[in-house]
This record gives structure tokens, sequence and C-alpha cells, in this order.
């Protein structure tokens, strides 16, 4: 990969602070001795250094240059991400079948996502705090405390009652996560549960996958699991 010049590298900051404004749009200071602007900056000039090493794995080199592909494009994500809003046109004498009502169904919840997600964001709105608790057989678990949050898909996941989930050994640290699950109820018709239930459950994993929300880090000490106080989970606007 060649050496970008010197118009090719404002244009890349360009191109990153208006991402950067598209996902947070309480920054607004832009000029040059911002701080916001320097790791911009920064971030840009570690995406070239990285793609242009030889030893990059061809699975990191392309998640970086969708990223970077991703970062030249001034659309809010959140358009491209969650479907046009489109609702079922009603008129006399239609037959509904339940794709139909299930459209309807899937229109208010997307427009509801959206809501979440332009006005409030992505993070904990209140409690979620995480604790590590071992077990009586001395395995440890990470512990949820009860609290409400947006998900990175514009769900809401609430928790009424503690929640917890095994850490996986044989990692260094991993991370706690809550995403919103469905299951199916146990009342049924003709066979078919006529219920799905939407509940937030947590997990730990090495990774963040799509959908979760990330509350804390947890890490292993001199053979112990703690919190990785380096780590600070996503908060709703206005509450950071």
């Amino acid at each position: 990969m060649r050496n970008l010049n010197d118009p090719e590298w404002e244009q890349l900051a360009r191109d990153l602070s208006t991402r950067v404004a598209a996902v947070a749009p309480e920054w607004t200071d832009r000029v040059d001795n911002d701080p916001g602007m320097t790791l911009v900056e920064l971030f840009g000039f570690l995406a070239e250094s990285v793609l242009a090493r030889p030893g990059v794995s061809p699975d990191a080199r392309t998640r970086l240059s969708n990223v970077v592909t991703r970062l030249q494009s001034p659309t809010v994500s959140i358009c491209t991400e969650l479907p046009t809003p489109s609702r079922v046109g009603y008129f006399a004498g239609q037959l509904l079948s339940p794709a139909d009502l299930e459209d309807e169904q899937d229109y208010i919840r997307n427009k509801h996502r959206r809501h979440n997600l332009l006005l409030h964001g992505t993070g904990i709105a209140s409690g979620l705090g995480v604790t590590v608790e071992p077990q009586q057989n001395g395995e440890p678990l990470a512990v949820v405390s009860p609290g409400v949050a947006i998900g990175p898909d514009g769900e809401e996941l609430v928790v009424c009652d503690r929640l917890s989930s095994k850490i996986t050994p044989g990692l260094s640290s991993s991370y706690v996560t809550l995403h919103l699950a469905e299951h199916a109820s146990a009342t049924q018709v003709g066979g078919q549960a006529s219920r799905i239930e939407e509940v937030a459950e947590v997990a730990v994993r090495a990774d963040v996958p799509s959908g979760h929300l990330a509350l804390a880090r947890v890490k292993r000490v001199n053979g112990a699991w703690v919190l990785d106080g380096t780590f600070k989970p996503a908060q709703l606007r206005g509450l950071r």
C-alpha cells in the first residue's frame, strides 16, 4: 500500500471527523488543536500503518479496510443498518396473512429502534453494575445488577432481577455483555407457541457480538478473575 500524500491525509481526517460527528453529535469542536481531532488523525495514521505491514493477516486487513471504507461515507450508520420503514397498506376486502401481521409488528419495532438510537444512542441508562462472585463450587460468576440500557441494535434491555453467567475458563480476559433474546412462551394454539417473550440475557465472551452491549471486561490476575478498571461501558447521551 502506498503512502498517503498531504491532501489525502487531510481528506481522511475530514472523513473520520464526519463519521465521529455522525455517531457522537455532541462533539462539535473540530479545530486542529482539539484533542478529538488529534485522536482522529492518530487513528488514520494507525490504520494506514497497519494496512501497509506485510505480515498483517488477510482477515485483519479485510476488517480494517471495511472500517476505513465505512468511515469514508458521511451517511449515519443507523440509516443503513435498519431497514427503511414500510407499513402494510390496508384496504377493504384485503386478505391478511401471518406475514402481513408480522410486517406490521416489524414496522412498529423498527420505528421504535430508530427512535432509541437516533434520540438516545447506545449505552446504559441506569444500573447494570457488574461484579465477580464465586459459586459454591468455586467457579467464578459475572453478576449483573438490575438496570436499563439501549443495545447497539436499538433494543431496550431491561433487567429486573440479578443475572449471572459463568466466566469461560482458558481465557485471559472476557467481556460481560447484555442482549435481547426471544423465547416462545408455554401458551400454545394448535401446537404452536402463541406468544414470544423478550428478555435480556447476560453472556461472558471473548468478543462482543453484533447486538450485544458490553457492560464490563473481566481479566485474570494472579489466578483470580477481577474487573478491568480501564474499561468504561457506553452511557446514553446526556448521562456521560
